[in-house]
């Protein structure tokens, strides 16, 4: 099928295009507390194509490109006519003029899944034993679970050479814990993985049944004021992601970034921790690990920030060409250094520590922060409690000078980095 389509644009003769072939066998369970709700087995098999069209308006040179889906059952005449009606559309996207990848190259040897020593099926049984081996409580457990297993071979063709193919598992568990105390409550958590690690998966239920109970034990809302804080969990991720994405080529481009190679990221004069962060395509028991980008890239790891400055930019193929850089691909791992205190040591002095929310959000941009607040811990110097409602904000432009971030590590969606980050004087809008 792929040479069908490859030769149909080959014959159509446009300025250029990228095929991408997705097949993918999947498994997948679901359960309603313990029980075995439904399973299904799936096979999908698909072709993502891009064609560029090159032109000229007013002297100015531009690449616009349209994007559509082939299905195997398709027939030429089909697939031709799509070909056709999106080169048209493509004429009318005025992206300033770029080259597509041309580097022609050998298949890397990407790490084998310990996926690949058994069948999809016999791992599902594996999966759901790790999953619920830590429910094992009166009060609470999980109320429902959804477990998925992939098997995926992706192969990527452009018109100016590039063929390359590899294979991939991956894995995802959503599940809702809940705990009774006076009343009932849930969580939701999505897990995901590319590795057989059922202490991981393990280790993560245990944390949610934890944050269930406390969550239910929570009746208080915080006190209006200004904390120390202690952020856990995803909103770490949030809030180091300002780096990933102002240090990107798509940033600097668009200009939501005005970071410059070699700037202090934080400022000249910093009292806290200094960042250090890197880019690994092939960090272990990752969903988002993979050899090449969809440009056909190969990826390989790269620092980015060392020690708070600014070392190199990252990002796709065409706005690293708008930069007049090399391209690092598109790598979404992403793995940060640990800093100087231990969490106990964060916690030596009067806290509020914030381990869930509602939503917590961060603006590229401006670098506001903020999200509702679902759990937190409060420790006033003598003794701790859990509350619950209010919300957090605050600006990481403003506090990036004198934050500290935690010895002790997390990992979770393509993400390793510490596992608290401590502020201070953060404004919190409660009772």
């Amino acid at each position: 099928m792929i040479d069908k389509i490859k030769g149909i644009l080959d014959d159509l003769k446009f300025s250029a295009y990228k095929i991408v072939e997705n097949k993918i066998n999947s498994e997948e369970m679901f359960f309603i507390k313990k029980d075995l709700d439904m399973i299904r087995s799936k096979e999908i098999h698909n072709f993502k194509v891009t064609v560029y069209k090159d032109f000229v308006v007013e002297g100015l040179e531009y690449k616009g490109s349209s994007t559509f889906d082939i299905h195997p059952t398709m027939k030429e005449d089909e697939i031709k006519q799509l070909a056709i009606d999106n080169y048209f559309a493509a004429g009318f996207v005025k992206n300033q003029y770029y080259k597509i990848p041309n580097e022609v190259c050998e298949n890397v040897n990407f790490k084998e899944s310990t996926f690949s020593k058994k069948s999809l099926t016999e791992w599902m049984t594996l999966l759901v034993d790790a999953l619920y081996k830590e429910d094992k409580f009166d009060n609470g457990g999980i109320n429902s679970s959804e477990v998925f297993l992939n098997k995926t071979y992706k192969r990527i063709i452009n018109s100016e050479g590039i063929d390359i193919s590899y294979e991939s598992y991956n894995g995802m568990i959503e599940f809702i814990t809940y705990w009774t105390a006076e009343e009932e409550i849930e969580l939701y958590k999505v897990i995901t993985f590319s590795e057989y690690n059922p202490e991981y998966i393990e280790q993560v239920v245990k944390e949610m049944l934890f944050l269930s109970q406390k969550r239910a034990e929570a009746k208080e809302t915080p006190n209006t004021g200004r904390y120390k804080v202690i952020f856990r969990n995803d909103s770490v991720r949030e809030l180091l992601n300002y780096y990933t994405f102002n240090t990107s080529v798509e940033g600097v481009y668009n200009k939501v970034s005005s970071l410059i190679l070699q700037d202090n990221v934080q400022g000249d004069e910093v009292e806290g921790d200094l960042i250090s962060f890197d880019l690994d395509p092939y960090m272990s028991n990752s969903v988002k690990s993979m050899p090449y980008d969809n440009d056909g890239i190969i990826l390989k790891k790269v620092r980015i920030l060392d020690k708070g400055v600014f070392n190199k930019y990252h990002g796709d193929a065409r706005h690293s060409f708008y930069l007049n850089v090399d391209a690092t691909g598109i790598i979404e791992n992403v793995i940060f250094e640990g800093g100087s205190k231990t969490l106990d040591e964060m916690k030596s002095s009067p806290y509020l520590e914030l381990l869930s929310f509602s939503d917590f959000q961060l603006d590229s941009l401006t670098g506001d922060f903020g999200g509702e607040i679902r759990l937190a811990i409060l420790f006033d110097g003598k003794n701790t409690k859990a509350l619950t409602g209010g919300s957090v904000s605050g600006n990481i432009k403003s506090v990036q000078n004198n934050m500290y971030l935690s010895k002790d590590l997390q990992f979770a969606e393509g993400f390793i980095g510490p596992n608290a980050i401590e502020m201070f004087e953060i404004e919190i809008a409660g009772k």
